[in-house]
């Protein structure tokens, strides 16, 4: 066995995913109180021991402790708590008060208990910015505790095929005597990642802001260092409509090397499920173009009742709505919800398996055959590409 690891909010598994992925850490305990997440977590680390616990609850939080003291305890410690009170996406209410903020300080304070050898902590860059981060930070560092070092890291730069910009926090014990060093991957500016909307001759389309080489870079099917959509999921067997759950065969052969890897010699794929798509829906995304969204829709279907003024106009006005994938661009960062993007070629939702792989899960993750559950976990994961490199990272400073 390597190194023992505790994934604290563990969720479905991202962290530990790319922790296992290493070759040398093993997750031992994981620790969250959504069940659907972690019924997705025991199915696919079914070593690991994986408990139900609410860590708001200091009882709770104290018999945790003692129990991996008991059994030997921990050389790492990973986690990333609920980032809802620090998120933009929260609809004009009190991020202050939020009381999931303060779980922040409970993996500190865990830390500090256990003491590993190191810790690894995400969340959303907002994080750094809000009250909570000061103490945070404090509580680690301690008087010689640890030593710290943060950075907002995106995804993509990893070669993950969807945009998720992640503050990361990596702490490495005093007597170790070094600070720890972050990777950047191939480190270009978010902002890069991000669509340009382009219109000529009364017609609209979108490209990627990259600019060469990393423009070239994403186009080239066979490196894996940015990974673009299509590159991601156009060997999944193709769904246009409802579909019930079951396996299904890869409908072609993999067409790029990120492909052949995530298919981790599988011949047959689950989560590939679709919902219904409303007609309506669907006679919209016939209008947008890869990479558009409602912005781009005539004017007769921007009526609630699509041709019928007296309907009123679309309540859904925000940017996502309605937005449909650009096959030769990243993804835009994968929320917990099924209309977040819809598929670049076919008028509907994309599947689990979908999501999974553009958030740089392997195949060989077990999804089952749910919709709603599995999509809010995948929504909150941790893209294991990234928890591998900076884990790697975190390896050979430790040596």
């Amino acid at each position: 066995m390597g190194l023992r690891a505790l994934d604290l909010f563990c969720g479905m598994g991202g962290l530990s995913w790319g922790l296992k992925e290493t070759g040398l850490i093993e997750p031992l305990w994981a620790i969250d109180n959504h069940e659907p997440a972690l019924a997705l977590y025991r199915r696919n680390l079914p070593d690991t021991y994986v408990l139900n616990i609410d860590l708001s609850k200091s009882a709770n939080l104290r018999d945790l402790i003692e129990k991996i003291r008991l059994n030997g305890g921990v050389d790492l410690v990973v986690g990333g708590s609920p980032c809802r009170g620090f998120t933009q996406i929260r609809n004009g209410q009190d991020t202050h008060s939020d009381p999931n903020n303060r779980l922040a300080i409970k993996f500190a304070e865990i830390v500090r208990e256990l003491s590993p050898l190191a810790f690894i902590y995400e969340n959303v860059p907002q994080l750094e910015k809000s009250r909570v981060f000061k103490r945070f930070i404090g509580r680690l560092k301690g008087r010689n505790n640890y030593r710290v070092a943060h950075a907002v890291l995106e995804a993509a730069n990893f070669g993950n095929p969807s945009r998720r910009a992640r503050l990361i926090v990596v702490g490495i014990r005093w007597d170790f005597g070094r600070l720890p060093i972050i990777p950047k991957g191939v480190d270009i500016p978010h902002q890069q990642f991000w669509l340009r909307r382009v219109e000529q001759d009364g017609k609209i389309g979108y490209c990627s802001k990259l600019q060469e080489p990393w423009r070239s870079c994403l186009l080239d099917p066979d490196d894996c260092r940015l990974v673009n959509v299509e590159q991601a999921i156009a060997d999944l067997p193709i769904l246009e409509g409802k579909t019930k759950g079951s396996n299904r065969s890869y409908g072609v052969p993999p067409q790029s090397a990120y492909q052949r890897w995530a298919r981790q010699y599988t011949q047959e794929t689950d989560g590939h499920v679709v919902p219904r798509v409303r007609p309506e829906t669907r006679e919209r995304l016939k209008a947008i173009v890869p990479g558009g969204n409602w912005r781009d829709l005539p004017t007769p279907l921007t009526y609630r009742i699509p041709f019928e003024p007296a309907s009123g106009q679309l309540r859904r006005s925000h940017y996502s709505a309605y937005r449909r994938l650009l096959p030769e661009s990243h993804s835009p960062t994968v929320q917990g919800h099924s209309d977040f993007a819809y598929h670049y070629k076919y008028e509907r939702a994309l599947t689990p398996r979908e999501l999974a792989r553009l958030m740089g899960f392997t195949d060989n993750f077990q999804l089952g055959h749910e919709y709603d559950s599995v999509v809010q976990a995948i929504g909150n994961a941790v893209p294991p590409p990234l928890s591998k490199a900076i884990a790697e990272s975190l390896l050979e400073q430790l040596n």
